[in-house]
């Protein structure tokens, strides 16, 4: 299967690690020069240097998408660079353990600047570029509590389910315009953040962090009994961005190892 993209220009959020770095990763592999974003400098930064030894041409964006500031400026320095914006990948998010009713409003709203509106900014800025280009891809990275609620990540959660939302809502609007957007739904993947995690809880419990993720998996088994890698994730992204893709569109894709019992 030819997933080649030569000649394509791809924007990737939160590149600096875990999901978003392997994303850009495959790209870059798959032949597409690339903007790469994410609030820190200095990791954006030895990423960059990684996708350049592939021989891409690689545009470094220390910005913060979840203000309207670093979302233009991501879009404004590709443009300047590349002329061009054929694939967004939306992955920038975080979200944080807070108990139901110990949430303040900022709370919420920072969450939904960062997980949705971020998301929003950068595909209404690039979709005018992608119309008169010809086309091009959104893929918006949203999450499994998007589709099962966790009370102890509620802004998250329904940030991540109002992505799903979004999503066909770009498909129903620009689909027509040869702008096809998909959104992909992970479960647990073993991330810098996730592994973090798992050390915090090893050193509170005495158990090694091979032990807290087999805790994990009994207590909440995955059926194909592992958690995900980003490279799991990052494939999926390629793929839809390949001409192989091109009736694709509204879509989402629950990549989760089979946790997720049902899709709505």
């Amino acid at each position: 299967m030819d997933l080649a993209l030569p000649g394509k220009v791809a924007i990737v959020t939160g590149a600096s690690k875990g999901i978003g770095r392997e994303i850009a990763r495959e790209l870059a592999g798959a032949g597409a020069d690339l903007v790469v974003n994410a609030r820190g400098r200095k990791a954006l930064e030895e990423v960059a240097a990684e996708l350049r030894t592939s021989g891409r041409a690689i545009e470094v964006v220390a910005a913060d998408v979840a203000t309207p500031q670093g979302a233009a400026e991501v879009v404004s320095r590709t443009r300047e660079r590349f002329g061009r914006v054929d694939v967004l990948v939306n992955n920038a998010g975080k979200g944080s353990p807070k108990r139901l009713l110990d949430l303040t409003e900022d709370d919420w709203h920072a969450s939904f600047e960062l997980n949705l509106m971020s998301a929003v900014r950068l595909s209404t800025a690039c979709v005018p570029i992608m119309q008169a280009q010809g086309g091009g891809r959104i893929i918006n990275i949203s999450s499994r509590v998007g589709r099962q609620p966790d009370a102890f990540f509620a802004p998250y959660a329904a940030a991540k389910a109002a992505l799903i939302n979004f999503t066909k809502t770009l498909a129903n609007a620009f689909s027509k315009d040869g702008v096809l957007s998909n959104c992909i739904v992970p479960g647990l993947i073993r991330t810098e953040a996730v592994e973090e995690a798992a050390q915090r809880s090893a050193q509170a419990t005495g158990k090694s962090v091979e032990e807290v993720f087999a805790a994990t998996l009994k207590k909440r088994p995955i059926p194909v009994g592992r958690l995900g890698e980003p490279a799991d994730i990052a494939g999926l992204v390629v793929f839809l961005a390949s001409d192989r893709a091109g009736w694709i569109t509204g879509s989402t894709f629950t990549v989760d190892g089979g946790i997720v019992p049902t899709a709505p």
